[in-house]
């Protein structure tokens, strides 16, 4: 009974964040954004992915990876048997989309922060998955770019375990399936995670 009411304050905090963050002027994208992109999936305690920053078609629908990098990113899931909808806490680095989806700014990064921080901290996932360089670059400070990292594991928060892996439109623009390509790479990861996330009790 008491883990449910801890469980059900954690939800309910989440929910105030996404409140505060919807209606968020910490940065310029405030005035630029459609919808503010908090998170999709379901919170949970094992496997939180953190993506960069919202495209046009998340913008648009307020959720994040809902573009045809998103169908990728579902399929890359469900080819080990695990979904958004029941294994999959998503988040993005950024909680706004930047015009023309560039690189986040520093100081968009940093107003963001707080956000990222209180979904990392109620949530204490085992498993945080970063998705792309942009989230690399903000739990592995001075790494050398996702090709270098990915598929390694790292000490994060709360005594997690972080892998860096590929952003699903990099792999669409990699379309190669070719041994040693991103794909074969992803898949190489995605089943390392599973095997980890399976080990968890």
């Amino acid at each position: 009974m008491a883990q449910q009411i801890v469980e059900k304050e954690i939800l309910e905090i989440l929910e105030k964040n996404r409140q505060k963050c919807a209606v968020c002027q910490k940065c310029s994208l405030g005035k630029s954004r459609t919808k503010s992109v908090f998170s999709g999936g379901i919170p949970n305690h094992k496997l939180m992915l953190i993506g960069e920053a919202p495209g046009y078609w998340e913008d648009q629908k307020g959720e994040p990876f809902v573009g045809k990098a998103g169908i990728l990113l579902d399929k890359i899931f469900a080819s080990v048997g695990l979904s958004r909808q029941n294994d999959v806490y998503i988040c993005n680095t950024l909680k706004c989309r930047p015009p023309d989806n560039r690189n986040p700014l520093p100081e968009e990064k940093a107003a963001c922060r707080e956000y990222l921080d209180v979904q990392v901290g109620l949530l204490k996932p085992k498993i945080i998955l970063l998705c792309g360089n942009i989230a690399v670059q903000s739990f592995l400070e001075g790494s050398r770019g996702i090709t270098r990292v990915r598929g390694q594991w790292f000490d994060g928060p709360y005594g997690s375990k972080m892998m860096p892996i590929f952003h699903p439109s990099y792999l669409l623009r990699n379309d190669t399936r070719e041994k040693g390509g991103p794909k074969w790479l992803m898949w190489q990861d995605i089943q390392e995670i599973k095997r980890v996330y399976d080990s968890l009790s």
